[in-house]
């Protein structure tokens, strides 16, 4: 079983959400980007860590690699995740369900009473972790996302209701 670390992302760690977001996601996340929606109201990114061999793999430090991020944010009740992913290579190891866990905790100690999320509908993968995590499709948005054959996706919103046993 993989050894997972999910920390708030610190100082100096932005080049490494921005590299995750856009290997994870397939889509490049800019610096002025990150920045600006970090400093929104009720914003936090975390990274996921995993334990590794310094030289068995490119990036690792102090026998560790990032393997994947969440960034959500908290306002008035309701929660969402604004972007989580897990690099390729990593999936199916558990870090996804650790990455969502650890927004529900924060979720929940910052006064949610519910969180949201959007999955691509041609990502079932991800839709059945999230339902196995207690979200229920309320909504959809069709042509939301672009993938690089240009073809639109409709996005699947969830919802899941914050318990206080989520903190």
């Amino acid at each position: 079983m993989t050894v997972v670390e999910i920390r708030p992302l610190a100082e100096g760690e932005g080049a490494v959400l921005d590299a995750l977001y856009t290997e994870c996601l397939d889509e490049p996340l800019a610096a002025p980007v990150r920045a600006s929606l970090l400093a929104s109201p009720g914003m936090w990114a975390s990274i996921a860590w995993v334990e590794v061999e310094v030289e068995a793999e490119a990036g690792a430090a102090e026998g560790r690699a990032a393997a994947g991020f969440v960034m959500a944010r908290s306002i008035a009740g309701e929660a969402e995740i604004v972007g989580i992913g897990v690099l390729p290579q990593r999936r199916r190891a558990g870090i996804g369900g650790a990455l969502l866990a650890d927004a529900m905790v924060r979720a929940a100690a910052l006064g949610a009473e519910a969180i949201f999320l959007e999955v691509a509908e041609d990502n079932p993968a991800a839709a059945a972790l999230y339902r196995s995590a207690g979200f229920r499709p309320v909504g959809r948005r069709p042509g939301y996302y672009r993938r690089k054959s240009k073809l639109p996706i409709a996005a699947l919103i969830m919802r899941r209701t914050v318990k206080k046993s989520d903190s």
